[in-house]
């Protein structure tokens, strides 16, 4: 039987969206309208769906929020990274990672 990649589609597993909502509330309770499966052009036909981003007074996302797991040294897996890399690249805004795949006393900072 073929493994499937990610059997729970682009919205992510159960601890994915978990996390999602955590970073959601989050936002909105410092004020700020949270914006899911936010789509991001990049460059040429290339895009991206942000997990959830910030909105600021003109209705331009002043964060950006990347959900995802992280390997065993503590940093993001490598598709992650690539994908805080094109944000940064496209944006100027440095995206902040949450990772979903530890416990809380083992998360020194999100970043």
């Amino acid at each position: 039987m073929k493994k499937i990649p990610n059997p729970y589609g682009k919205l992510g597993s159960p601890k994915h969206r978990v996390k999602v909502e955590e970073v959601e509330t989050s936002i909105r309770n410092r004020g700020l309208i949270a914006i899911k499966e936010y789509l991001l052009n990049l460059f040429g036909k290339k895009r991206r769906y942000i997990d959830v981003v910030a909105m600021g007074n003109q209705d331009e996302p002043i964060e950006y929020h990347q959900v995802g797991k992280v390997g065993k040294k503590g940093l993001p897996v490598k598709r992650e990274r690539v994908v805080l890399q094109e944000i940064y690249e496209k944006t100027g805004i440095e995206p902040k990672f949450h990772a979903y795949n530890l416990h809380k006393e083992e998360i020194k900072d999100e970043k």
